[in-house]
């Protein structure tokens, strides 16, 4: 049996402000449509016996009516070419509210398009082969019920499962840190080892998570942690013995992270000279996004290096295709409340807050980074007008 496995395509995902003259589609929104395409087309010349999606197809549930389009377009070339599909829902498209309809209803209205969206145990029979589904469930102990109930079909010559979450107990932490995210314990796991394949989604990197279990990864780079990930989907061959599991890559947007800066007292001058020597080095960087990061700035040198931003990125790094520059404040490494300090950087004070806020002991640190990451775009996009 011949099977394509990928995931977290994420479509929808839109974290630029640049947007395409021509269409006015957001260019890291049409990033992740054409990485999608780029699978479906793979697809379609390979012609497996089934294509599997292994969750967060869009990145909202309830994406963009272009966002929609795009995956009813491939997934109806799929459908036309006569390839069975099946995909499950991640953590990114569950509606926050049961009562609320799922788009994947809509999906599922393409012939040979099966989807499990529900919150529960589904099984799918494709030919010889029984595809077991969980997909994602609002609590560890839901999926971990869910996953319980899964049974290998005797009757079936093969038995896979798909399902959305971190494998935890690994060597490798496979957590992405989200707000939503659910955990599959190494335990679980192993009541699995008899299946043929598992194909997990959620993790965004390629990575083996049992003897029988992959992530395929994500499709597109999402966030910084994935500069240098290869990304792509994942070709398998099952028979009577290991599954063979091959890892295809495609090509999509570089992300470059240069060296840190420490800014220590440099005088604003100083910051500049070496933000230019350290981006030189990065030069040219065509069609990247290049990161920057600026360490213990004082706020007063950081808006004088803001007033050089443009000159540099014009006369540095003119052919990348963005400039991201994230820093934090000499105040938030000392901490709000040292000596001679009033009140903090933004991000210090929601850090400090959120240490006594009233919330669940799970959620306090991914609602820090979250809040944290809020504040620096908003700080950054105004910072750029």
């Amino acid at each position: 049996m011949h099977v394509i496995h990928f995931s977290d395509t994420h479509l929808g995902f839109a974290e630029s402000s640049r947007v395409s003259s021509g269409s006015g589609v957001n260019l890291r929104e049409q990033d992740a449509y054409d990485a999608f395409n780029t699978v479906i087309e793979e697809a379609v010349r390979r012609h497996p016996d089934l294509v599997i999606h292994a969750g967060d197809l869009f990145h909202t549930p309830r994406p963009s009516n272009r966002a929609l389009v795009t995956a009813m377009a491939g997934f109806k070339r799929l459908s036309e070419a006569g390839i069975p599909v099946v995909l499950i829902a991640g953590n990114h498209s569950v509606p926050r509210m049961s009562t609320t309809a799922s788009i994947f209803e809509a999906l599922c209205l393409l012939p040979g398009i099966r989807a499990a969206y529900q919150q529960r145990y589904e099984v799918f029979e494709v030919g010889n082969a029984a595809i077991h589904c969980v997909p994602h469930a609002p609590t560890d102990e839901a999926l971990r019920d869910a996953l319980s109930q899964v049974r290998a079909r005797e009757d079936k010559r093969f038995n896979l499962l798909v399902t959305h979450g971190a494998v935890r107990g690994t060597v490798e932490d496979l957590s992405l840190g989200e707000f939503n995210e659910v955990a599959i314990s190494r335990d679980t796991m192993a009541r699995f080892s008899g299946f043929d394949y598992v194909a997990l989604g959620h993790y965004h990197k390629h990575t083996q998570a049992a003897p029988n279990a992959w992530y395929s990864g994500s499709t597109e780079r999402f966030s910084v942690k994935e500069a240098g990930y290869p990304k792509g989907f994942v070709e398998v061959t099952l028979s009577s013995s290991r599954p063979v599991v091959r890892f295809q890559s495609i090509p999509v947007r570089d992300i470059s992270v240069a060296p840190e800066i420490d800014c220590g007292k440099l005088r604003p001058d100083e910051v500049v000279s070496r933000v230019e020597r350290v981006l030189g080095k990065l030069a040219p960087a065509r069609g990247h996004i290049v990161i920057l990061k600026l360490r213990d700035i004082e706020p007063a040198t950081w808006s004088e290096v803001q007033r050089e931003r443009r000159r540099i990125e014009r006369e540095v790094l003119p052919e990348c295709f963005e400039l991201r520059w994230e820093r934090t404040f000499a105040a938030a490494v000392r901490g709000p409340g040292a000596a001679g300090e009033g009140i903090g950087s933004l991000q210090a004070e929601f850090a400090a807050f959120m240490r006594t806020a009233p919330v669940e002991e799970s959620a306090r640190e991914p609602l820090r980074r979250l809040g944290e990451q809020f504040l620096s775009e908003a700080q950054n996009r105004e910072a750029a007008k």
